[in-house]
């Protein structure tokens, strides 16, 4: 049932248009001020606050743009509304937390505005109140300028009215208490409410676009297709937000895009014939195909005609693939007008990865996996789900400590607060760290949608950054760190191939959001792979015999990597697929070209010895629908197998036999091996070659919103006989979780505050 729209005449519609009007307006202090006065009914203050107190660093930011307190509200005025109008015409996410945590110390209950010098760019951003947490508060901002759609910040925004939280508190506003005021603004800047309402509104789009395409008769087939032109237009629609697109002089691309389609001579819609135009064909296919995907065609006057100026973006998203050549595939204009209307235009969308301390209200990249995992491919029939970014966050610093404390030992000591809280001020050997850093290979052999990926992405280029605190770089400066990231650092496996699809692409525009001019994207062929983890025997010794044809492998997979045309790519694949099977006979396992191995497709790291880190959620699958498995999982692993084990067993299994000695393992996985007969094995197993570091049991708390799954988070590391420490005892702290109130989800705080030391045993 569609919900009825508010009376035009209502107060709160009213208020609505009110938002409207001075949201789109919002060019200078005067007009902020008339928002907060008038519109939301704060009271009036307009007093500089001085910055005498706050470090060097943050003055220096404020050197020229003191903070303003511009209105207050509630008991004694005690919630403010604080306005700074920095003095450059970027506004940086880094220095807005400087000054935010600076006036939080005086100013605890409070909603931060900034501005660019210019007044053309407004973020409105909430620090969510935590009484257990006043370091490090979660920042969570409203953008508002003329490249936003404003609709989001208009409904948010319109919560912060005083008036309407006094009488929701049965209050008079000069009565209310800072907390009630503090507690309506963080309701009103919570993400997830903006997430819900868009991961309901992406399925019904979703369920009748691909209802209404024609010419595909296999269901998996059109959905695979749905999803590739689902993923193709959503990426253009979050970078269309860098201005890189451009169609008769507008950067809001689509809408000038569609609005010339609509004028043009026989648009479908305006008594066209048989026959007529079709938006998709005559536009869409050549901008995906043509435009975006082949670099000698940027000067093409009749192409520039139908799609305007666009960049050459490369990387496998618009590549078209046989299954889309098939004659008499139709998608109509009216599922293309639905998703422009009703996603793009309904929704605010940011090229920024949310981080754990840091979220845009709005539609992020993020939620790409969100709606993947919830709603588009129905994972959970695969036992598959998505893995919340605190937990994601902590499972992957875990696992950096313990390789960091096993390659830099000279600071053992410093390791942890160098992760976990960015201190490298007292490293005795930074260059080391730094080295260890650049060589750290970690994969998810279960990747999904690439929550992992991206959540380690992040976490090594934040840990590289701050080893050069005084060097600030540029945007340019991230992207390449990030391919180099990428490059070097990060694997990932998937079975479904809706699920590297997607991984794929969330690195891919975690890419685009870095740079002031487009860059070719990545090939990822070769760095995320569709195919099954389990099934292909393993024994890392035997490569080392090939360095040879190992090395070449690699350096042809690095050249295909940031390889243009599709001529030289196809070269590149051959040639890789031929070096492939060479690698193949010197593997114990059969391989077959199209296949997933583990010792052919990722040789360099099997020569290498394994991975340094394996990172996951593996899918939480019963035995019993997975008979037809069960003969090839006893051979292939004989140590661990039960008849009655769930198959994310044999992904501890698995991620253990690809992991180098000392190397470094964290799942998030039902608890129930842990106490079940059929676990018995696999403990042994573990007990026999890992060091247990952690055990976060959470029992039958929600942690997955749809599912009671006993999640667990396991953080290990394998034994390495032949290194120094080996004999070195490692304690296992052990945590029953009892409730998701805070401290969660701040998993290594709820460590702190009741976990305790046990040892493991079988």
């Amino acid at each position: 049932m569609i919900a009825s729209a508010p009376k035009l005449d209502s107060p709160k519609e009213r208020l609505r248009q009110r938002i409207e009007s001075s949201l789109k307006s919002l060019t200078d202090t005067r007009s902020l001020k008339e928002l907060f006065y008038d519109r939301l009914h704060y009271d009036r203050v307009s007093e500089p606050i001085s910055t005498r107190r706050f470090p060097p660093s943050v003055q220096a930011i404020l050197k020229n743009s003191e903070p303003l307190l511009l209105a207050n509200g509630g008991v004694g005025g005690q919630f403010k509304v604080i306005y700074t109008r920095l003095s450059s015409q970027q506004i940086y996410k880094q220095e807005q937390r400087g000054i935010i945590e600076s006036l939080l110390g005086i100013h605890p209950h409070s909603l931060f505005v900034f501005s660019n010098q210019a007044q053309d760019d407004w973020h409105f951003i909430n620090a969510k109140y935590e009484e257990q947490n006043t370091q490090r508060r979660l920042l969570r901002r409203i953008v508002v300028n003329q490249r936003e759609q404003l609709r989001t910040a208009i409904e948010q925004i319109g919560e912060l009215d005083l008036q309407a939280i006094a009488r929701g508190c049965e209050k008079k506003a000069s009565d209310l208490e800072p907390l009630d005021i503090q507690g309506i603004h963080d309701k009103a800047f919570d993400v997830e409410r903006v997430t819900d309402k868009f991961f309901i509104k992406y399925k019904e789009v979703f369920e009748s676009v691909e209802g209404s395409i024609e010419g595909i008769k296999d269901t998996e087939q059109k959905r695979l297709f749905t999803q590739k032109l689902f993923n193709r237009l959503m990426f253009i629609a979050f970078v269309q937000k860098k201005g890189w697109l451009e169609f008769n002089g507008s950067q809001d691309y689509f809408k000038a895009l569609w609005q010339d389609w609509k004028e043009s001579p026989n648009p479908l819609g305006k008594g066209a014939k048989s026959g007529a135009g079709n938006f998709y064909r005559d536009r869409l296919s050549h901008l995906f195909f043509a435009g975006l995907n082949d670099p000698d065609k940027q000067s093409d006057k009749k192409l520039i005609k139908l799609i305007g100026n666009v960049p050459y973006l490369n990387g496998g998203l618009f590549e078209e693939d046989e299954s889309e050549m098939v004659p008499g595939i139709v998608v109509p204009d009216r599922a293309i007008e639905d998703i422009l209307t009703k996603l793009f235009d309904r929704f605010n969308f940011t090229v920024s990865e949310s981080t754990p301390l840091d979220v845009d209200v709005a539609v992020d990249p993020e939620m790409l996996g969100k709606v993947f995992e919830e709603l588009v491919t129905n994972r959970h029939g695969s036992g598959s789900y998505y893995t919340p970014k605190p937990i994601v966050a902590f499972m992957c610093r875990e696992t950096l400590k313990g390789y960091l404390k096993s390659q830099c030992t000279k600071d053992i000591e410093k390791i942890d607060l160098f992760v976990d809280d960015h201190k490298s001020d007292n490293l005795a050997d930074p260059e080391a760290i730094l080295d260890a850093l650049k060589a750290v290979t970690v994969c998810d052999p279960a990747c999904g949608s690439g929550a992992y990926l991206l959540g380690m992405m992040h976490e090594l280029l934040e840990l590289r950054a701050c080893l050069f605190a005084s060097d600030k770089l540029g945007a340019e400066s991230v992207y390449a760190r990030k391919l180099e990231i990428i490059e070097h650092n990060l694997y990932g496996v998937d079975k479904d191939v809706f699920a590297v699809n997607i991984a794929r692409l969330r690195l891919w525009l975690s890419l685009s959001v870095d740079g002031d001019k487009p860059k070719p994207l990545p090939n990822l062929k070769y760095k995320l792979e569709q195919g099954d983890s389990l099934i292909t025997p393993v024994m890392v010794s035997q490569l080392s015999l090939r360095a040879g044809s190992v090395q070449e492998f690699q350096r042809l997979k690095s050249e295909y990597l940031t390889a243009h045309g599709k001529e030289k790519k196809v070269c590149l694949e051959k040639a890789i697929e031929n070096i492939k099977e060479q690698i193949a006979t010197f593997t114990p396992g059969i391989y077959k070209a199209g296949d997933f191995d583990w010792m052919v497709d990722f040789a360099e790291i099997m020569a290498d010895g394994g991975f340094d880190i394996q990172v996951a959620n593996p899918p939480y699958v019963r035995h019993e629908a997975i008979v037809d498995m069960k003969p090839t999982l006893k051979k292939v692993f004989p140590q661990t197998y039960n008849g009655t084990s769930d198959l994310y067993c044999y992904f501890y299994a698995r991620s253990l036999q690809l992991l180098k000695p000392g190397g470094m393992l964290a799942f998030i996985s039902p608890n129930k091996w842990f106490r079940a007969g059929y676990g018995s094995k696999l403990r042994q197993y573990i007990a026999d070659n890992c060091d247990i570091h952690s055990i976060t049991d959470f029992g039958e708390l929600p942690v997955f919103k749809s599912a009671a799954t006993f999640p667990m988070i396991f953080v290990s590391q394998s034994k390495d006989k032949d290194s120094n420490c080996s004999d070195r005892y490692v304690p296992t702290k052990f945590t029953q979780v009892e409730s998701l109130v805070a401290p969660y989800p701040d998993v290594k705080a709820l460590i702190k505050a009741c976990g305790d030391f046990r040892l493991f045993t079988t």
